[in-house]
């Protein structure tokens, strides 16, 4: 067989048909391919634009818990406080607070008063009972303090016996001011509380102990069995059991002092 030159060889490989591409196949891979970046681009912008708007409303909602937490702390500690201070009343850590007197105002007309509410009308002096617009002298009003009257100290509280107007008692360490003629028990709604004896101070340091003082035996002591009242000088004398009289107690200027004080007069 004759053998085919190198020249022959070379034309027959340049003849032979070549492979063509698929340029369209080729296009739509690239397409899908854009496409397919392009959504994960989209996707992703959008999460993070919610998990940011997330994070924002998060952050808002958590500082208005905060102050709202916050705010009722403050009114916690607060009434703590008070609770604190009641207690320490109440031991004798800490003393009362000061009493506060209702402030007596002239009465006038069209005006609503609430209860506890303290006027002067006609030379008297009257606490409303309830809210009212009426003027002293109705239901809605007592009257403290009436004009031309003073205080009469009647001594020792006697259920039995008949009290008028503005008279005065002693019961149980304390006073009582009668509210109306014919009063009943005391205390109760006819009477107003005069003066009370207070809670006991704090105890002072303790002092050095004194030297053994002589024993002396005498008769038994004399204590106050009866008062002698004085409504003309507004004075008191004890009565002791041995039949002898105590120092006389001179009552005016106290008294003098609460009208002074109340504005009774």
């Amino acid at each position: 067989m004759p053998r085919s030159s190198s020249a022959e060889l070379t034309l027959a490989r340049e003849q032979k048909p070549q492979p063509q591409l698929d340029t369209a196949a080729a296009a739509t891979a690239t397409a899908q391919k854009e496409w397919e970046q392009g959504w994960e681009r989209y996707v992703k912008a959008h999460v993070h634009n919610e998990l940011t708007t997330l994070h924002r409303a998060l952050g808002e909602l958590l500082a208005v818990e905060r102050q709202k937490l916050e705010r009722k702390a403050g009114e916690f500690d607060i009434k703590l406080a008070k609770i604190a201070g009641a207690i320490d009343v109440l031991r004798g850590a800490a003393p009362p607070p000061p009493a506060k007197f209702p402030t007596i105002k002239a009465w006038k007309e069209d005006t609503i008063y609430h209860e506890g509410d303290v006027v002067a009308f006609a030379g008297s002096t009257f606490q409303a009972q309830r809210e009212t617009a009426r003027a002293p002298g109705s239901q809605d009003w007592i009257c403290i303090a009436a004009s031309g009257t003073s205080f009469t100290i009647r001594g020792v509280y006697d259920s039995a016996a008949t009290y008028k107007l503005l008279d005065v008692v002693m019961l149980n360490g304390a006073s009582f001011a009668a509210l109306k003629n014919n009063p009943g028990i005391c205390p109760g709604d006819d009477w107003r509380l005069f003066a009370k004896q207070g809670r006991p101070g704090r105890p002072g340091e303790r002092g050095p102990r004194g030297a053994p003082g002589e024993t002396i035996v005498g008769p038994s002591g004399a204590f106050i069995r009866d008062w002698v009242i004085d409504r003309a000088r507004y004075t008191a004398t004890p009565i002791l059991t041995d039949g002898s009289i105590g120092p006389t107690l001179n009552l005016r200027a106290l008294f003098e002092q609460f009208l002074e004080e109340t504005g009774a007069r």
